[in-house]
């Protein structure tokens, strides 16, 4: 797998709760990580994120996972790397509500 060699990758996350001017930014670490390593930091930040600015929500179970995939899907194609594009689009992101 490929080795990423650029600093850091932001992952910035919106979600779709009533005030849309929430959202979070967590930078991952990206030097000397795997394709397979990068996605799971991708998919553990957006996860912490996006569960920040869902829970309480009356609808978090829905607005989390959907938060979860496309804040997942938008740092990805952001990294422009197809090696990644592919893990990501055989691995879609698996997320369990993140612990308080």
């Amino acid at each position: 797998m490929t080795t990423f060699k650029s600093a850091a990758l932001a992952v910035l996350v919106t979600t779709l709760v009533a005030a849309p001017a929430l959202a979070g930014e967590i930078r991952v670490t990206t030097a000397g990580k795997t394709t397979e390593q990068l996605h799971t930091e991708i998919v553990k930040a957006a996860s912490k994120v996006c569960w920040e600015d869902a829970r309480g929500q009356s609808l978090a179970v829905y607005i989390y996972p959907e938060c979860v995939r496309r804040s997942v899907n938008t740092a990805v194609a952001q990294m422009g790397d197809d090696q990644l594009v592919a893990y990501n689009a055989a691995h879609p992101a698996k997320f369990a509500l993140a612990s308080r």
